[in-house]
């Protein structure tokens, strides 16, 4: 449990660095340099202490990367802009478990109860209480739309992510442990590839004069910021929190809809954070919309019965 809590920490604190990264980069660019910089961080811990490429579930945390990551990732990138790290937080970690809690029920057989259902029910009704417009001064209403969608992919995609990564931490080699920065290594690994091929399809169509739009413009800034908001991006992210992120799933054997309860809990420890660096100021709407949505989801992960 230690583990989840640390992700949750360290998840908010990548929200808000990768919120003001995405006005500077689009969400191609940004998360293939914050991917690379984590494959070579996670890369030299796992070749020389971990695992490595090893443990016998590779393909497996591979592919939960490219879905996790390269979808995920991608859809939180292009909602940030729009709907501020808080409110793209509450979509995506909140959301996230229903997800995850669905795709267990139809593929690994765990059973869904009432109290889940109406659990599910009380999550819809937050986030859409939190996500209303006018609820918020972060939210960019022009695009209100669109962030929603985005938002909507991410969660799906860390929601699917999840459950394939501990679908993966199951498969591993009889008598061999995955330690999470490996499984980190090994998963990210997957969202890079994806975002090596997006910014190569990017790059041949600029040279054809077909210019990428994103809902926002995007917004010049010094080499060091972006670098800065990269490194730190990097570390909350995809480096340190996925790492305990997958501590949690793999290692503390616990389901992954309980670990996505206990990382719900971003968007209200992201508060004080967006407050400060973002100068949001949630409307009482919005932050009552968050407590049902968070209640929800740590009610119904709570209760996923073993199949």
């Amino acid at each position: 449990m230690t583990a989840a809590i640390l992700a949750t920490v360290l998840f908010s604190l990548s929200a808000v660095s990768g919120k003001r990264l995405s006005h500077h980069l689009s969400g191609v660019e940004a998360n293939f340099w914050r991917f690379l910089l984590s494959a070579l961080l996670l890369g030299a811990y796992a070749h020389s202490f971990g695992l490595g490429l090893g443990g016998g579930a590779l393909g497996l945390f591979f592919v939960s990367g490219i879905i996790g990551f390269g979808v995920g990732d991608y859809g939180l990138f292009r909602a940030y802009p729009i709907l501020g790290s808080r409110l793209t937080m509450v979509m995506t970690q909140c959301l996230a478990a229903p997800f995850a809690a669905t795709i267990e029920w139809f593929w690994l057989g765990r059973n869904l109860s009432y109290g889940q259902l109406l659990a599910g029910t009380s999550i819809l009704m937050g986030v859409a209480l939190a996500l209303s417009p006018g609820g918020t001064s972060g939210i960019d209403r022009k695009h209100w739309k669109a962030g929603i969608l985005w938002g909507l992919m991410s969660a799906f995609g860390q929601g699917f992510g999840a459950v394939l990564s501990r679908f993966a931490g199951s498969k591993v080699t009889d008598g061999v442990v995955v330690d999470g920065l490996s499984a980190a290594y090994q998963r990210v690994l997957g969202g890079l590839a994806v975002m090596t091929i997006l910014l190569m399809i990017r790059s041949i169509f600029s040279r054809r004069g077909v210019v990428n739009q994103t809902e926002v413009p995007l917004v010049p800034a010094s080499l060091v910021v972006i670098v800065a908001l990269i490194v730190a991006n990097a570390l909350c992210g995809p480096t340190l929190g996925v790492g305990a992120y997958q501590w949690a799933l793999n290692v503390d054997d616990l389901p992954a809809g309980i670990v996505l309860s206990v990382v719900a809990l971003s968007p209200l420890v992201i508060i004080p954070f967006a407050m400060k660096f973002e100068g949001e100021r949630p409307t009482i709407r919005s932050i009552i919309g968050s407590l049902i949505a968070v209640a929800g989801v740590v009610v119904m992960t709570s209760q996923i019965a073993e199949p």
